[in-house]
């Protein structure tokens, strides 16, 4: 009799400590039925419990709270996706999920959407949308996990109404995941202040969009995408992964992707794609890349799987940001059409120097010096030759990449858009090591090579680049005499420069890194190639690196710097006889040329005309293979009915803004709507204010003056410089 008393007493426990699930039945804020009440029941009996959810009505149900709703201290699956109406992802790539459960924090008062406690283990958060909270999830418990939820973005809308934070993690442990490898995992992120915070070690972040809309092709930003807040060191955080379907998408924010700014931080960040689309096709940039004012980050990597696309970010790929940005290895990744630099210290282009003795991000590691490259017979590799100075009886990982033939615009500097291989290289006693290298990878003619140099504490250099770097001033009088710096890098005594063929005059070699010398004579309005050559042998050019004062454009001109810019990358030569056309109108077949070049780059050829579209455009035209293609780009459609395009017509100061936005926009951009009428002649109900006011708050003009636009007046060549050099930042 005894024995069966204790056996009946421990069913009773055990029943006591059964799952349990708690169904929501309505919107309130308190009481039964309430998801307040459900958690609050969850929480007081103990074991892994369901919150479902059964809310009448249809479409989006939308919960209030008038206080945070309580923490949660048991472990817990609160699921959205049980409200009938619902659906998982199924998109590989993008999130098709149908989310009916929206927590909106509006009232202001509130700090967090879900608060997962220290003692709540194994929480699962799946299927719920957020808005309007200081924090939407906050995660300070261990194994927690959140899966394809909105975090900002309004389910079945196209905007977002930011958290403070989307997600914040707090957690102790190694094993909570925010998304997953699964297509249902998927969370999408976007229009929050910090997408996602990392206040501490553990969590892995897989298989999200964080930035983007649902398609993933659209900005929906967060201010920062990922960021490390108050970083405790530790095993860090894993961003990303070697394994199908890990990878994140961080693109679309208006500052970095991923931030961190804490030393010792031990991330591991492999297998995203950073500031493209998620299809990983086209341009969906962050301001930047990565922004690193820390050290221990590992970013990519050779072998399968590791790397990254790193891409159309806006200022740079990879920018380390101060001093104790060290020790972060970046290898083996996919950085390309970043707006200035690939991977950059903070200021700026580092020059190597002597034994590598400088200080600043990753020690201020020298890069290699690429001199040669040769194709070997079909399909058996590249051999590459160079030099390399850095610290002295030490071996370095070197990774190369190859670029495309051809840089969108001249002067830019070299990124690494194609991993081709890895080798390593022991510098002697003065620091020097020849690089004498055969990959198996074979590379198209003319791809320009770049290689980066890694040290034994994973300290990654910045991109190779040709010896020069760049020269000021740009342009000056065509008669010559304008005295000139060159900048680079492994300048010697005696150090050769050249300007469109002929010496220039007077060159002194200042340092290592640094030219002087004197502007010969060329005809006005060209533009010139500056070339260097070292004692060794070493050469490096700056393509129309010098522009010949034009005629009609003096240098006090308030257009001149935007004019000699045009010309320096190649937009433009001018109309003829030294002159640019300053005030004369340009021309609609003009400005195909102006726009297709400063969109697609300095090599760009459009597809030969084959179909007359317009009856005014034969393909006989110089300009109808530019003008058919601006066409199929979506940037025009014609003049009047459509039939024709008015080729030799002025282009309008109205037009040349929608022109602008559309040919520097991907395909189906439209301005936000006219709010307020800022100029006395472009009133709101004008087709084109919505485009001309836009333009003003990229600041890319500022009108005509007398707070008008003049929106039928010729845009003049002079001011289409200005447009075009603001519209795409040309340098």
């Amino acid at each position: 009799m005894r024995r069966f008393r204790v056996v009946f007493v421990l069913l009773l426990a055990a029943s006591s400590l059964a799952a349990a699930t708690f169904t929501v039945t309505n919107t309130n804020d308190s009481g039964p039925g309430s998801l307040r009440q459900a958690i609050l029941d969850a929480n007081a009996n103990a074991g892994a419990d369901t919150i479902a959810f059964n809310i009448p009505g249809g479409g989006v149900q939308t919960i209030t709270p008038a206080t945070d709703l309580p923490q949660i201290t048991d472990g817990v699956t609160i699921d959205g996706y049980t409200q009938p109406g619902s659906s998982v992802n199924t998109d590989p790539i993008a999130t098709n999920a149908v989310l009916t459960i929206l927590l909106d924090g509006i009232t202001g008062i509130n700090d967090n959407g879900l608060s997962v406690g220290a003692s709540a283990g194994g929480t699962t958060i799946r299927g719920l949308a957020f808005i309007n909270w200081g924090r939407g999830i906050e995660l300070n418990g261990p194994g927690a996990f959140v899966r394809g939820n909105f975090i900002g973005p309004v389910p079945g809308e196209i905007y977002a109404y930011q958290n403070v934070t989307g997600i914040y993690y707090a957690g102790t442990d190694l094993t909570t995941v925010i998304g997953g490898i699964a297509p249902a995992d998927r969370n999408l992120i976007s229009g929050n202040i910090a997408g996602i915070a990392v206040a501490s070690s553990g969590v892995t972040i897989q298989g999200n969009l964080v930035g983007t809309d649902p398609s993933g092709t659209k900005s929906l930003g967060n201010g920062q995408g990922i960021m490390a807040q108050l970083f405790t060191p530790g095993a860090g955080a894993t961003v990303g992964g070697t394994a199908a379907g890990a990878g994140n998408v961080i693109s679309g924010n208006g500052g970095g992707g991923i931030v961190i700014h804490f030393n010792n931080a031990a991330w591991t960040i492999q297998g995203n794609r950073i500031g493209t689309n998620a299809t990983g096709t086209g341009p969906l940039g962050n301001g930047s890349g990565f922004d690193i004012e820390g050290s221990g980050v590992i970013i990519g990597g050779t072998s399968p799987g590791e790397a990254n696309v790193i891409a159309y970010n806006g200022y740079a790929g990879v920018y380390l940001s101060a001093g104790q940005a060290v020790d972060n290895r970046i290898r083996g990744n996919s950085i390309h059409d970043n707006g200035s630099f690939g991977i950059i210290f903070d200021p700026g282009l580092y020059f190597n120097d002597p034994l590598d003795a400088d200080e600043g991000p990753n020690h201020g590691q020298n890069f290699p010096i690429i001199e040669t490259v040769t194709i070997l017979a079909p399909q058996s590799g590249t051999h590459i030759v160079g030099k390399f100075n850095s610290a002295p009886s030490t071996t370095f990982d070197l990774d190369f990449y190859a670029n495309p033939a051809c840089p969108n615009f001249p002067r830019e500097l070299l990124e690494g858009e194609t991993y081709l291989g890895s080798s390593q290289v022991t510098t002697d006693g003065s620091g020097n090591a020849t690089i004498d290298v055969t990959l198996a990878a074979t590379i198209q003619a003319g791809q320009r090579i770049s290689a980066t140099a890694t040290d034994p504490d994973d300290n990654t250099s910045e991109f190779s680049q040709q010896i020069v770097f760049s020269s000021t001033p740009a342009s000056g009088p065509a008669a010559g005499g304008t005295a000139f710096t060159v900048s680079g890098t492994d300048f010697a005594d005696p150090t050769t420069v050249t300007v469109g063929g002929i010496p220039a005059i007077g060159v002194t070699l200042t340092d290592d890194h640094t030219l002087n010398a004197t502007m010969p004579a060329f005809d006005p309005g060209t533009s010139q190639d500056i070339v260097v050559t070292t004692p060794d042998g070493t050469t490096g050019t700056i393509t129309k690196g010098w522009v010949a004062d034009f005629l009609d454009v003096p240098g006090t001109h308030q257009f001149y710097a935007f004019v000699t810019t045009l010309v320096s990358n190649g937009i433009t030569a001018g109309v003829g006889g030294g002159n640019y056309g300053l005030d004369q109108p340009t021309l609609r077949q003009q400005m195909a040329v102006f726009l297709m070049k400063a969109r697609h780059g300095l090599c760009y050829t459009p597809p030969p005309c084959t179909t007359e579209t317009f009856t005014d455009i034969p393909c006989s035209s110089g300009f109808a293979a530019w003008i058919y293609e601006l066409v199929a780009e979506g940037v025009t459609a014609g003049c009047g009915d459509g039939t024709t395009f008015c080729p030799t017509d002025p282009v309008k100061r109205q037009q040349m803004a929608v022109f602008l936005l559309k040919s520097s926009s991907p395909a189906g951009y439209a301005p936000p709507a006219c709010a307020n009428q800022y100029f006395l002649d472009v009133p709101c109900d004008n087709p084109f204010a919505a485009w001309i006011y836009e333009l003003v708050a990229r600041n890319i003009t500022g009108g005509c003056g007398n707070n008008n636009y003049c929106p039928t007046d010729p845009a003049t060549r002079g001011q289409m410089a200005v447009f075009v050099v603001k519209t795409f930042v040309l340098q």
